[in-house]
Formats: C-alpha cells, structure tokens, sequence
C-alpha cells in the first residue's frame, strides 16, 4: 500500500491502486493458503480488503492526523473468491462527519465478476485542535 501500510497489509502484498479523494482501490493476490475447507478463498480474506479500502477512503477525506475505525461491517458474499486471482476492491465514502464516516465497497475478481458487497461505519477521533 504505502510506507505507512500496516503489517498485515504488507503480509498480504495488499496493493494500493489508487486513492483520489473520497475512494480507494486496493488489490490483493490470493494464494493458496488463503483457501477454506472447500479450496476457495476464505471469506474473511475478502472481509480484511473490503475493510481496508473503506478505511483508506475514509482517510482521503478526513484531517492530518486523525484516527478512525470500523465499527460495523456489513458483507454481502456474492460469489467465492478463487485461489490464484487478484481480487480488487474498490471503495467509496458516502458520509463523512466530525464524529462518524460511512463508506461502501464492491469487491470483484479479475474477470470482473462481483465477489463481495460491504458497507462499514467509522469512528472518527479528529486532532484536538479540530475536536
């Protein structure tokens, strides 16, 4: 992602594709360790990009500084996720207050076809200077 990218985030090779203000697109590649029982990709893999991109569209909007989490999230599993692809999540912010932010996300397969839906709500700790 960034130089900033968390661990985990580097763990999974996690890649920033863009971040204009007020969205994201992250990419991830899937590997095989990353599969359940059935040999698809664990829907908490998919769950991880679609948080992280919302949180990477939330900090587009928000001050230098800032803190925000997830509190809620919300998934819609559309398809599975297969072992070997890139999966790329694109995010959107559709509310963004002085205490709380609300984004959305599509998260797709490399053939385009919808893998996952998610919409998450954040807390927002601002800077004291803009509390």
């Amino acid at each position: 992602m960034t130089a900033e990218a968390s661990a985990t985030a580097a763990w999974l090779r996690i890649e920033a594709a863009s971040s204009p203000r007020g969205e994201a697109v992250l990419e991830m590649p899937t590997r095989e360790e990353m599969g359940n029982r059935s040999g698809v990709l664990h829907g908490g893999f998919t769950a991880l990009l679609a948080d992280s991109a919302m949180g990477r569209a939330m900090a587009t909007v928000l001050p230098e500084g800032e803190k925000h989490y997830s509190f809620d999230l919300k998934l819609n599993f559309i398809s599975t996720g297969r072992i070997g692809e890139r999966l790329r999540a694109v995010a959107r912010v559709l509310h963004s207050g002085r205490r709380t932010g609300v984004a959305e996300c599509r998260v797709e397969g490399e053939d385009g076809r919808l893998v996952a839906t998610a919409t998450a709500t954040f807390i927002v700790f601002l800077p004291a200077a803009n509390s």
